[in-house]
């Protein structure tokens, strides 16, 4: 059995509860945090059933409510455990046309999924162990590195998220605390409405159980890499877009009819979180 401690922030989501149930199964100690009171107990009761010698703790938390984001850090505090991995995997998303998003929306992105992320990592930092090194890392999105129609707002942010999480690797460089980005493709989570699963199958586009996103990213831990991103070919196209991304704008420029039809439809939505 490990020593270590991982929070896992968004344990309630298809891939929060994924890696939950990974890294029990790997001997992590765990602080569940998520959004829904009812499931944040239910996984836990679940994960104690399972794992009897592992400490485990839930703690609730709305990122979007700064109230309940100063009760977590508190909770945290409390517990006098030090943090080993902080895995953040918290986040919003919201597939449309950006004509029809609503200004409200594109504000509330990017305060979720980097603002109120940031703001966050700032209070959680001192409770990272300072004993043996200690990982903080972002759950990102190939979006986060390539611009995709239909995914304005989201883009932005995970631009932004990914740039900041390198920042802070640099900045922490000299200390015992690691920031890194974890990168997904697509991946069969509630994030994704019907429209946006219809066209992914319309696309041929590969999606990942989140059970597989969270064996990558257990294996991720244990490297040396700043960060990482998931599948083939989205790393090819990754890399690809930085040299040429001309040649990646050609490619998705033959899916647009397709990915104007199906953003169009969703317009309706509302937008989801990943808690």
């Amino acid at each position: 059995m490990s020593n270590l401690t991982a929070v896992i922030f968004g344990a309630t989501g298809g891939i929060g509860h994924a890696i939950a149930h990974h890294f029990a199964d790997k001997g992590l100690n765990l602080i569940l945090v998520g959004r829904k009171q009812d499931t944040l107990q239910q996984l836990g009761q679940s994960l104690a059933q399972q794992h009897p010698q592992l400490q485990l703790h839930s703690l609730r938390c709305d990122l979007t409510d700064a109230s309940s984001r100063h009760d977590f850090i508190q909770a945290l505090a409390a517990l006098k455990q030090p943090i080993h991995y902080y895995i953040h995997n918290a986040g919003m998303n919201d597939f449309c046309l950006f004509a029809q998003q609503s200004q409200d929306t594109i504000e509330q992105m990017l305060l979720v999924n980097v603002a109120y992320a940031l703001q966050l990592i700032q209070d959680v930092i001192p409770y990272m162990s300072d004993s043996q090194p200690s990982q903080i890392i972002n759950i990102g999105s190939t979006f986060g590195s390539i611009g995709y129609p239909g995914y304005v707002s989201y883009c932005a942010s995970k631009f932004a998220l990914r740039g900041a999480t390198e920042a802070l690797a640099r900045e922490y460089s000299q200390t015992a605390i690691r920031f890194r980005y974890f990168s997904p493709r697509a991946t069969h989570t509630s994030m994704n409405n019907p429209d946006v699963i219809e066209m992914n199958s319309k696309l041929g586009t590969k999606v990942d159980s989140p059970e597989c996103v969270a064996q990558e990213l257990y294996q991720f831990l244990h490297t040396a890499r700043q960060s990482y991103q998931v599948g083939y070919p989205e790393k090819v196209f990754v890399k690809l877009n930085q040299l040429m991304p001309s040649r990646v704008a050609a490619a998705i420029q033959k899916d647009l009819d397709t990915i104007y039809e199906y953003a169009d439809q969703s317009k309706a939505t509302r937008p989801s979180y990943s808690d």
